[in-house]
């Protein structure tokens, strides 16, 4: 199973970004280059989001040459509920 890197939509995560408890996986997304639970301490999803797309959108490892941006995009809105750092100050 893969999951969905809400910053960049790249469905190829190997987990979930946070878990049912709010505890980070620390993986970082090879597309975006967004490690959650490090990234998300200065940055909410879309800030990261609009500084790497006005950055070139550059694949943070390796490359794909048949990629379109636009539609990987689309992949956020399938995420349900959207994933919500625990620390997220709208929380507390």
């Amino acid at each position: 199973m893969s999951y969905i890197c809400p910053v960049c939509g790249l469905d190829e995560l190997r987990m979930q970004p946070y878990d049912e408890k709010g505890n980070e996986s620390f993986e970082i997304c090879k597309c975006c280059g967004f490690e959650f639970g490090v990234d998300d301490l200065l940055y909410t999803f879309e800030t990261y989001r609009v500084e790497w797309i006005t950055n070139g959108a550059k694949w943070f490892m390796g490359n794909n040459y048949d990629w379109n941006l636009k539609e990987q995009l689309k992949n956020i809105e399938k995420i349900k509920p959207m994933y919500i750092p625990f620390h997220c100050p709208r929380l507390s």
